[in-house]
């Protein structure tokens, strides 16, 4: 696969990798329709700009981050097998605003089916669950490494293609010695997506523990740290006119994804002044004062944190809540953890704590 360019898009293009997958479950309920790739809405060439593939929280073949444990075990029995060069990362990552979509070839981003205890557990707790990994050549050897999402752990691989059960799958071992009791088998089933169990034992006689699914394409509701980073350094200081047109709902960003919104913010300009009402967890509320820059917009309450908010389009902004010059809780180093996140400070005289978040236009619901 060729190396993505690290950008933010402003005009929504659509990727060919997924053509043809849907048809893996469009007769099935619940499934995306099938997709023709010479229909509008795809593009028959890698730089066409078309119209915006629709994203639903729908399983799919094309997003399997949505699909059961059986869903998935179907598609790692019946799939296609594509060849193992498909797993190799080349870099890069791809940002699209409009379209609500990243695209990267950093890493794949590993996804727990939606029925598994652990999918069930992120709705509730603050230190989200969720895996990468990354595979490159090394001569004619493949190599990889499998971490959590915040690089706290760590184990390598080696990979190679095997035969199971009349099937073509690429073996994965660690070579750790702590994690070499356990391996995957992959099945990389198009340029973006592919599925796999991890087994406990020696291939091929393991006890299967998990089915798993990976992509490299995944919309703003997984949008991780490094995503909001990319966004922030491409957004401009908000419009006030924008800011005091609608309430907002505020999710904030954790290594596995977006939360549920759990603020809301309210902007009133009528006193000539640009104030900031916000509200969290629908019982507590506050104002707080604005400072807007030439680059961003500021906001201070009682507390030593702060806010700092960019607009990247009318309808969606980007934002962090930041500890200020008194630093009561010591920052981790560089990384994540949960929903807080550590970074430079502006003076880059050391670290600071913040957590990250998302505003969109309060749908009202």
């Amino acid at each position: 696969m060729s190396q993505l360019p690290s950008r933010i898009v402003a005009q929504s293009r659509t990727s060919p990798r997924f053509a043809g997958l849907s048809r893996l479950f469009g007769a099935r309920r619940g499934s995306s329709p099938p997709t023709d790739p010479g229909t509008p809405g795809r593009s028959s060439g890698g730089s066409q700009t078309v119209e915006a593939r629709t994203t639903t929280d729908e399983c799919s073949a094309e997003q399997p981050m949505y699909c059961p444990k059986e869903r998935l075990d179907e598609l790692f029995r019946t799939a296609d097998p594509m060849p193992i060069d498909t797993l190799v990362n080349d870099g890069g990552r791809r940002v699209d605003v409009p379209d609500r979509t990243v695209e990267t070839n950093q890493y794949w981003r590993g996804f727990f089916p939606t029925d598994h205890a652990l999918t069930l557990l992120n709705r509730f707790s603050p230190i989200r669950a969720g895996f990468h990994k990354r595979f490159w050549t090394e001569g004619d050897a493949y190599r990889g490494e499998t971490s959590d999402p915040d690089g706290v752990i760590t184990g390598h691989n080696r990979l190679r293609e095997v035969e199971h059960r009349g099937r073509q799958y690429a073996l994965l071992t660690y070579s750790d010695l702590q994690y070499r009791m356990f391996y995957d088998l992959l099945l990389p089933i198009s340029d973006g997506v592919l599925v796999g169990k991890a087994y406990l034992g020696r291939f091929p006689y393991g006890i299967e523990l998990l089915t798993f699914a990976m992509t490299r394409e995944y919309g703003f509701e997984f949008l991780s740290p490094v995503d909001h980073r990319a966004l922030w350094d491409h957004g401009t200081a908000p419009d006030p006119s924008v800011l005091t047109s609608t309430p907002w709902e505020t999710r904030l960003v954790s290594s596995a994804g977006l939360s549920e919104p759990y603020f809301e913010f309210r902007f009133d300009d009528s006193g000539g002044e640009l104030d900031m009402e916000w509200e969290v967890f629908d019982v507590w509320r506050g104002h707080s004062r604005t400072e807007m820059g030439e680059a961003v917009l500021k906001t201070f309450d009682f507390t030593h944190w702060h806010d700092e908010i960019r607009q990247l389009t009318d309808d969606f902004m980007v934002g962090k809540w930041c500890q200020g010059d008194l630093q009561i809780l010591p920052a981790p180093g560089e990384g994540s953890l949960g929903y807080v996140h550590s970074e430079e400070k502006e003076s880059g005289d050391g670290e600071r704590l913040c957590l990250y978040y998302v505003m969109t236009p309060f749908d009202g619901e």
